[in-house]
């Protein structure tokens, strides 16, 4: 082999072996933006999986809420209406004597002094 092949031979081989080097570093710096977007990632997860249990709960809370409304409502209806209808009855006969009392009067209380 001739002085020439030798020295091509060696520059051809630096050349590989600063592309490998290359190659690596560019490896190393994808290996580590990986991991951090797995750390990322399972952040992410953490917090999802937190938001999930809190929409749980507040469904849970909801729909308590709402058999309570719906109690409430029956027990309004079932209670509450025929108290109300006694009440404006009482109220409409308090009513109906006041008128009377107020008809009845003869004026007497209008006489000046």
């Amino acid at each position: 082999m001739a002085k020439a092949d030798l020295l091509n031979a060696w520059r051809e081989a630096v050349r590989a072996a600063e592309l490998a080097e290359r190659l690596a570093a560019i490896a190393t710096e994808a290996s580590q933006q990986a991991g951090v977007r797995a750390g990322v990632a399972a952040e992410i997860a953490d917090l999802a999986e937190q938001a999930a249990g809190s929409a749980q709960r507040a469904a849970e809370r909801a729909r308590a809420a709402a058999a309570e409304a719906a109690e409430l409502a029956s027990s309004l209806r079932d209670d509450g209406m025929p108290r109300a209808e006694r009440t404006l009855s009482a109220a409409k006969e308090v009513e109906a004597e006041a008128r009377e009392a107020y008809n009845a009067d003869d004026g007497s209380s209008d006489e000046p002094n």
